[in-house]
Parts: C-alpha cells; structure tokens; sequence
C-alpha cells in the first residue's frame, strides 16, 4: 500500500474498525472482492508491451506493483483465514509467484476463493481478541483485516491506473 499521510492513519483504521464491527461477514466480503475486482481490471488495462515499463520517476513497473499487491493479499488472506477459523496465526511470509500477469490473477483468484470458502464457515464473532500490526493502522483482527484487503487493492488499482496513464496505455 502506497504510504498514506500520517493525518489519514487515524480516519482509515477508525473505518476500518467500524465497518468491521457493524457489517456482516459477507458484506465485508464483498466490499474485498469489489476491491479486488477493481483491482484485476486495472491490471488487465495495462498493455502487454508496457507492463516491464518503468513510468517516469517511478521504482516500480505495472508488474511490479501487482506482483507486490498479489503476493502480500494472499499471505494477508492467509492469516485472515486462519485466525478466523483457529485462532491462531500462520504468520507465513509472502509467497513468491511467477512475474505473469495471467498468472499472478489467477493466483489472486483462487486465493480469494479459499479465504470465502473458509471465512464463511467461521464464527463471525470468534478469535477477535487475536490481532497483529499492521505498520500504517496498527493491531487489527482478523476483520478488520479482511476489510483492509479492500483497501490495499484499490489503492494498487489506482496505482496501476496511474502507471499506465503514465505509460500512455
């Protein structure tokens, strides 16, 4: 995720912390698989020629910014899926995927199908005492990480969206 100004770290994580709390599992589900929607299609736009492409002034090419948003949604998803159901945390880190565009969308697909088949059987109300830092908005559970999911891929779709602008794609 793009480093936000340190005035927005409160509004995002009291949003976060709300939204989790008051809606139900699904909905929180579908806010994350819109997120990733938008996600996928920013990262579709991008022409294939230019997805190696550095914009001007930027560290990362399209390909870059989704393998990041990829790799880091599904050790997220992972954690998510895990405490929801046991309580305990994995803690695994990112894994590493092959640098496809098809590939990496493929990934995040079925990564979301696992963290729904799963997240949907558990207790909707259990192991929320369980949490771990986030580095912008601190400890989160496992909702409100799910939630964050939403935001980290829209914001890389916007990111996506940018570089490609950029690119003249």
């Amino acid at each position: 995720m793009t480093d936000p100004r340190p005035a927005e770290f409160e509004r995002i994580r009291g949003y976060l912390q709300q939204q989790a709390a008051q809606k139900d599992v699904s909905d929180l589900f579908g806010r994350v698989r819109e997120g990733m929607d938008d996600l996928i299609a920013a990262a579709r736009a991008v022409p294939a020629g230019k997805l190696e492409t550095h914009p001007p002034g930027d560290d990362w090419a399209p390909l870059d910014c989704l393998q990041h948003a990829v790799q880091s949604n599904i050790q997220v998803a992972e954690d998510v899926l895990h405490v929801a159901l046991t309580g305990a945390r994995q803690g695994n880190g990112e894994p590493t995927l092959q640098r496809d565009r098809d590939t990496l969308i493929a990934a995040q697909e079925a990564s979301l199908e696992s963290l729904w088949a799963h997240v949907s059987e558990a207790d909707p109300a259990a192991n929320l005492h369980v949490t771990w830092e986030h580095p912008f908005f601190g400890e989160l559970n496992w909702r409100e990480w799910l939630l964050f999911l939403r935001i980290h891929a829209r914001d890389h779709a916007g990111q996506l969206a940018a570089m490609r602008e950029a690119l003249g794609g």
